[in-house]
Parts: C-alpha cells; sequence; structure tokens
C-alpha cells in the first residue's frame, strides 16, 4: 500500500460546495469532449508554464471520473519535478522507472487510492536523461500493458513550452488536456504551448481555466439546489 502524507491535491470539500461542482463541470466538459474522439482512454494534462495548477485539475478530475465507476490511473510522468509523486506518496522507492527498466514488475508499482477505482503510479527513481526514456519504445510497451488494465489513465507531464518532454509524451495519448492560470499565463504562451501540441497530431480535447475568481453572488447560485 501506498505511504500518504497530507497533501491538498485532492478537494476535500463539502460535495455541494461551490469548488466541487466546478470540478464535476470540467469532468463533465471533458466527458463531452472525449465522445468525438474514436479512442479516449490516454490524456495527458500539461501546460504553458510551471505553476499553473494542472497537477491539481489532474488529480481532482481523475478522481471524478473514478466514481462513475471507471478504473482509473493517475500516472506521474514529470520525470524533472514529479509534483504529484511528492504530493502523494513521497517515500515510494518504486514507480514507473522501475516498470520501464522490468515491464514484469510494473504492475507491483501501482498503489491503491483511498478512493476505489482510483489508483497512481509514481516516477519512481528520476532517471539522468529522461527524453532519452520518454523516446524509448519501452515506455510504449509500458502505456500498452496499462491499457490493458485501466478504463482510463491521466498523464501528468511537465509544461510543454518548457520541455519537450511532454510534446513526445502527447504522441503516446489519445488527447491532450491543456490547464491555464487566470491572470497568469499570458496569451503568446498559451498559443505556444497550443502550437507544440498541435505539431504532434495530437487533439487538444479541451482547456481548464485555473484560478479564476467568483464573488459571493456568483458562488451563490450554484447553493440553489
Amino acid at each position: 500500500m501506498a505511504r500518504y502524507k497530507e497533501n491538498k491535491l485532492f478537494f476535500e470539500g463539502k460535495s455541494k460546495s461551490f469548488e466541487a461542482e466546478k470540478i464535476r463541470s470540467a469532468q463533465v466538459s471533458l466527458q463531452f469532449a472525449l465522445t468525438s474522439l474514436e479512442k479516449a482512454q490516454t490524456i495527458m494534462f500539461t501546460s504553458a508554464n510551471k505553476g499553473e495548477g494542472k497537477t491539481f485539475c489532474i488529480s481532482n478530475i481523475a478522481k471524478e471520473y473514478a466514481k462513475l465507476g471507471k478504473k482509473v490511473l493517475l500516472v506521474d510522468l514529470d520525470l524533472h519535478r514529479p509534483r504529484l509523486s511528492q504530493a502523494i506518496a513521497p517515500r515510494e522507492q518504486g514507480g514507473l522507472m522501475l516498470g520501464i527498466r522490468d515491464i514484469s514488475v510494473l504492475e507491483d508499482q501501482i498503489l491503491p487510492l483511498t478512493d476505489e477505482n482510483l489508483f497512481f503510479l509514481p516516477t519512481g527513481p528520476l532517471p539522468s536523461n529522461p527524453l532519452e526514456v520518454i523516446s524509448s519504445g519501452k515506455l510504449t510497451e509500458v502505456l500498452a500493458k496499462l491499457k490493458e488494465e485501466f478504463d482510463m489513465i491521466f498523464i501528468d507531464t511537465p509544461p510543454v513550452r518548457v520541455l519537450s518532454d511532454g510534446r513526445m509524451i502527447a504522441t503516446l495519448c489519445d488527447g491532450v488536456v491543456l490547464v491555464i492560470r487566470n491572470g497568469v499565463t499570458k496569451l503568446n504562451e498559451v498559443e505556444e504551448a497550443k502550437a507544440h501540441i498541435e505539431n504532434t497530431g495530437v487533439p487538444i480535447i479541451g482547456g481548464i481555466l485555473n484560478g479564476q475568481q467568483y464573488n459571493k453572488k456568483e458562488k451563490n447560485t450554484y447553493a440553489y439546489y
């Protein structure tokens, strides 16, 4: 079992709160967007820059999918700054990298989370050359095996403007979600990130505007029911 520490990645507020409804709304929007894809099993989340909230977004949307009865896997593929791994299971020594080295032990690296149907694959020991690992056929083999076990796979990656890792990972996925930080991400940065993803030939299936501020009146609207 995973050894957890308290973290703020998973929203733990009231199910009828404004914040919970916004998370569900993002999940439903993604669910509708996925109907346009021929395949919709492996979804990558990225951003233009670091610190835009993609790790929070991917964690909670994956959790919402798990609530629907889907067997869901969260994969940390940020082999530079694996915030997901650091937040969920910081003391785990195993993970994705061990599975890449020896696919026979891959299943043992997958950690069940406290929510039913939700699982996590941390990075494991970080490689000296992440791009070399990502570009290898080993990662393709690992993802193929994971697809046999899970209904949905959500992959957290580094920002596509900052590192080329995410662009390579995108080619192994069915679609990409771009997270944008309200008031922080500049328009030209969004356009650059969008261009990087489009160059991979993988569809951008949605964008999430994170960090938008709402006034009390707007929040109270969600309390109607």
